[in-house]
């Protein structure tokens, strides 16, 4: 935590700078021994005593620097708190020698003696202030050993001037714990902000790396879509030539027709895949969740792979299952479309095996696409995730894919709020888990595997559309009409709100972002919701279809819940977003 950094800092400083001024103590502690020596044992009185006390006193000496010395060898031997208490007991024995001694003088009557005595010890008090002030524990101990017993000797001995002589002392004692107290809040705050500092340059730092990071990314990024767009373009402009050249057989022209239509066919899907992380990158793709067979999406993509499986000898298997699942049916498809894309591309014999699996979670299942293929190292599975990243393959001559599949699948899964299991080695084929949260069975609104046109929100729905494009707004129409809906298309919003006016009630409404006079699809759902709120209609389901990336705008529709449909979109995709809405709000009327 920030404060325990903080505290650690400031122990490692205190002890430090205790230390470091140790040596100056010593030669004061010095001085003072020998003037304590030529004072008292120049006068009359019990020469053992005084001798026995400068004895201790050069003890108390000797220890401090026995501890100074120890510090010096093996500074990690104690922890900087520990050094500081050390200190503290050695600053304790050191100055409770000059303390006691004063005895000497108040108990033989020395006036003169105990004055000089009482100017050393606030010398040594000062000195202590110095060399300790920084340190509360180091004060009281160098302070109150030093000052505490002259104080009392003079309280409880007679003597003239004695009470004044402990005023004094207390009144020196007192101003250098306030002068100290002082000087380490001064202190605390400086350590406190170079903390913050250095706490702010590492924050700085590991940004600045963040960004190199994402300058690099980006740089590799573009290289590699620059390179794998380049390809097919190449490509398909030698096609092109070749197809003009007057001497080519039709034959050959066919060929050639068909080599740029699989080049063009490539081109569309770099370009898709691109753009799903672009979608995903910006956040402006929603999940929407739905009740729904897991057998019926795995069906679609049996239906899908089983031929290209075929073509290279293959065994294709899909686990029967009745489970049921709650997740957006579109992003689970497209997840497994990646990962089963890439089983049947780096499987060169063997078998692709896709299962539904329980565990202990109830709540979850588990989406197992296992193969026999060429596996992945321990130490690449990570950088698989990476955009336009490969595994290097000497046996693939021609790269395969575009390193797309990989990176798409995991923000994918992480956007339905879990996380993969990868589990691969070099020559023992790949197993990757995609995590399903378990659906309910009553709660199934509409079969995957069903014709769009068939089913019963829609039948006889009014649907009011938004378009600035007629050729769109034409196919949208047409499209929903087909579905058993009665369509208004308009090319604006006051066209919109006219219709309403002129008795069209919508249940649903479809509006493209971009409609032209600098007004977007935001503005026109706000137009036709105020204008059937003043016809007494609250309820209506908003649909929002747009080619924008990103935008404030989207962003805060989806939040409020409105669908925002990213083109192309699929009439899957669109069937089932309105079946989920005219649903719901079939229940609020109900409710």
């Amino acid at each position: 935590m920030p404060g325990d950094r903080e505290q650690r800092e400031i122990d490692t400083d205190l002890a430090n700078a205790l230390y470091a001024a140790d040596p100056a103590s010593f030669i004061a502690h010095g001085c003072a021994i020998s003037l304590l020596g030529a004072v008292y044992l120049t006068r009359p009185g019990d020469t053992r005593l005084t001798l026995l006390c400068m004895h201790f006193y050069g003890v108390g000496i000797a220890l401090m620097l026995t501890v100074w010395a120890w510090r010096r060898l093996h500074p990690f031997a104690l922890s900087a708190r520990e050094w500081i208490n050390v200190h503290a007991l050695a600053n304790v024995a050191l100055h409770a020698a000059p303390g006691f001694s004063m005895w000497f003088a108040i108990r033989n009557d020395m006036d003169e003696t105990a004055a000089i005595h009482t100017v050393l010890l606030v010398a040594l008090a000062a000195l202590a202030y110095a060399s300790n002030g920084l340190c509360a524990l180091n004060l009281s101990a160098a302070v109150l050993t030093l000052i505490a017993p002259a104080i009392v000797l003079n309280l409880i001995l007679p003597g003239p001037a004695r009470v004044e002589m402990s005023a004094l002392l207390a009144a020196c004692g007192v101003a250098v714990c306030v002068f100290a107290a002082q000087h380490r809040r001064r202190y605390r705050r400086i350590v406190a902000a170079l903390v913050n500092q250095q706490r702010l340059a590492e924050t700085i730092t590991r940004q600045k790396c963040l960004i190199e990071d994402a300058s690099r990314a980006k740089t590799r990024f573009f290289a590699a879509a620059s390179h794998d767009l380049r390809q097919p373009l190449h490509a398909i402009g030698l096609l092109a030539q070749a197809l003009c050249e007057r001497g080519a057989k039709a034959e050959e022209r066919d060929e050639t027709a068909q080599h740029i239509m699989a080049n063009v066919e490539a081109l569309n899907h770099l370009f898709n895949q691109v753009l799903d992380l672009a979608r995903i990158e910006s956040g402006v793709t929603q999940v929407i969740t739905q009740h729904f067979r897991l057998s019926e999406l795995l069906a679609r993509i049996d239906k899908q792979f089983r031929p290209a499986a075929a073509a290279k000898g293959l065994a294709f298997r899909i686990a029967p299952t009745d489970c049921i699942a709650n997740t957006d049916p579109v992003l689970l498809e497209r997840i497994l479309i990646n990962l089963v894309s890439n089983a049947v591309r780096y499987t060169e014999r063997g078998a692709i095996w896709i299962g539904v699996r329980h565990g202990v979670d109830r709540e979850r299942c588990h989406i197992e696409v296992r193969d026999s293929g060429i596996g992945i190292a321990p130490h690449e599975h990570e950088l698989v995730f990476e955009e336009f990243y490969q595994v290097p393959l000497p046996q693939f001559p021609v790269r395969q894919g575009h390193g797309l599949g990989l990176p798409t699948v995991r923000r994918l899964i992480r956007m339905l709020g879990d996380e993969l299991t990868l589990r691969s080695d070099l020559g023992r084929g790949t197993t990757v888990r995609v995590p399903v949260k378990v659906g309910e069975a009553g709660l199934i609104t509409a079969s995957l595997s069903a014709p769009p046109s068939v089913g019963a929100p829609l039948e006889g729905r009014q649907i009011l559309c938004v378009d600035d494009d007629p050729a769109n707004l034409d196919a949208l129409g047409t499209l929903l009409t087909r579905w058993g809906c009665v369509v208004r298309g308009c090319r604006d919003e006051l066209a919109a709100v006219r219709a309403i006016a002129e008795g069209f009630v919508p249940d649903a409404f479809l509006c493209d972002y971009r409609i032209g006079r600098q007004q977007t699809g935001v503005e026109a759902i706000s137009a036709v919701r105020e204008a059937l709120r003043r016809r007494g209609h609250n309820e209506l389901a908003c649909v929002m279809i747009t080619g924008d990336m990103a935008s404030p705008e989207l962003s805060a529709l989806a939040a409020d819940g409105v669908p925002v449909l990213r083109k192309p979109v699929t009439p899957a995709r669109l069937r089932r977003t309105l079946d989920m809405l005219l649903q719901e709000s079939g229940q609020n009327e109900a409710a």
